[in-house]
């Protein structure tokens, strides 16, 4: 019995050695993509089988490795070291975090075209569209800066498609024909008949009243078209949704109908079942019975339409009545952002603002006024060229283009790899 263990040892320590030589050896080259955390928080999670398992929580930017896939689930490695599985749909290629990055720049040099609030928590999301990750929140009562405006349909182009691994389909073994023996005596079945030449004729026929197979397939052919027209006629549904930059420098999309625009209500009563867009503060006013008082400038909007606002209007405080009265209004328009209204001059007479349109004829133009205290008057219409967003939207995390490391792996499999990557981390 010691003579057959001493020989068995002989045998597979060898083996063995050389397998954790090997394992030693290799470096760290099981990384099959980078990718970025997209959601505010990311729980990690040790295996897909188990509940309750969080090893690690990722927050919203932090750079991964991802080392495996299984289906749309992916294998990450964090910065730490840390390892786990997430769903491949709450990351970020690197083309994504890049493009998101130059447009965070470019709305921290925004222009505010007002401050809104909340009255709840409110998720700030990437991307115009609810399916995109929310990478931070407005508290209750929290005040932001309104940027920019979208249309957005409400139900969103799908998510990249996940993985799906291919299996090798089973092998289909014919039926086993028994060799007739030399001694049988049975008689072969005689040879199927055929079918009469007018087959196509009877089975087009109807039997006893019954629809036939040609009417039936004349109807399945016109639901299908009656059914595509339909889908093709289908209205879109459109949201709107609103650029916001927070206190603290995020940038990302809300949706418009969750924010109240901060302008006072003496002033909102007169909005006339529309929906404040922008507004500007146009200089104060001294009433004695009153107090002090603001004149404003402000863009409100009709409807859901691909344009920020379709009408503005300017309000001076009357100090004689003591009231707020209409000095100007435009309606039935076609108004764009950026609305410049120019800091308060000591020098100067009056206060100045811009207000950008798009013509009848299809052209922009930028019209300034000046509003004198009690009038508003046009000082100059120049032509204006909006800014071309001619960049394609970066590829996502396409977890189908990612060759999983052991597609067929079973626990021993898995357990042996664990155990060969520690050995070579130490």
């Amino acid at each position: 019995m010691h003579f057959l263990l001493r020989r068995f040892a002989a045998v597979i320590a060898p083996s063995i050695t050389l397998l954790v030589l090997a394992g030693c050896s290799t470096q760290p080259s099981d990384v099959l993509g980078q990718a970025y955390v997209a959601p505010a928080s990311l729980n990690l999670r040790h295996e897909l089988t188990q509940k309750n398992n969080t090893v690690a929580v990722l927050s919203h930017g932090e750079h991964v490795s991802i080392i495996d896939v299984r289906r749309r689930f992916v294998k990450i490695r964090t910065s730490k070291g840390v390892e786990g599985w997430v769903d491949s749909t709450e990351l970020l290629s690197s083309e994504q975090m890049d493009q998101l990055r130059r447009e965070r720049q470019q709305a921290l040099a925004l222009p505010s075209e007002g401050a809104a609030t909340v009255y709840e928590a409110l998720n700030i999301h990437l991307e115009p569209d609810r399916r995109s990750a929310a990478f931070a929140r407005i508290p209750e009562g929290g005040s932001v800066a309104v940027l920019a405006h979208r249309l957005a349909p409400k139900i969103s182009a799908p998510r990249p498609p996940s993985i799906v691994i291919e299996r090798p389909q089973p092998v289909s073994h014919k039926p086993h024909k028994e060799k007739p023996s030399k001694n049988s005596l049975r008689i072969p079945p005689p040879p199927p008949p055929k079918p009469p030449t007018n087959w196509e004729a009877l089975s087009a026929e109807s039997v006893d009243g019954a629809e036939s197979s040609a009417e039936a397939l004349a109807r399945k052919q016109k639901q299908a078209a009656e059914n595509k027209i339909a889908e093709a006629n289908k209205p879109v549904i459109n949201e709107d949704w609103t650029l916001v930059r927070t206190k603290d420098h995020q940038c990302g999309w809300v949706l418009s109908r969750n924010l109240m625009m901060s302008i006072p209500d003496e002033v909102a009563q007169y909005a006339e079942g529309k929906r404040i867009t922008s507004y500007f503060d146009l200089g104060a006013v001294t009433d004695e019975e009153k107090g002090d008082k603001h004149n404003w400038l402000w863009t409100t909007s009709s409807e859901l339409e691909p344009y920020d606002f379709d009408a503005w209007r300017v309000f001076l405080w009357n100090r004689r009545h003591h009231r707020f009265e209409t000095s100007f209004r435009q309606r039935n328009l076609e108004g764009y952002f950026p609305v410049h209204v120019d800091p308060p001059n000591s020098n100067a007479f009056g206060r100045t603002f811009e207000i950008v349109t798009k013509d009848d004829d299809g052209k922009f133009r930028r019209r300034s006024y000046l509003f004198d205290g009690t009038r508003v008057h046009l000082t100059a219409t120049e032509p204006y060229h909006p800014a071309s967003q001619t960049e394609n939207p970066p590829a996502a995390l396409d977890a189908s283009k990612l060759q999983p490391r052991n597609a067929h792996s079973g626990w021993l499999a898995r357990e042996w790899n664990e155990l060969k990557r520690r050995l070579s981390g130490a």
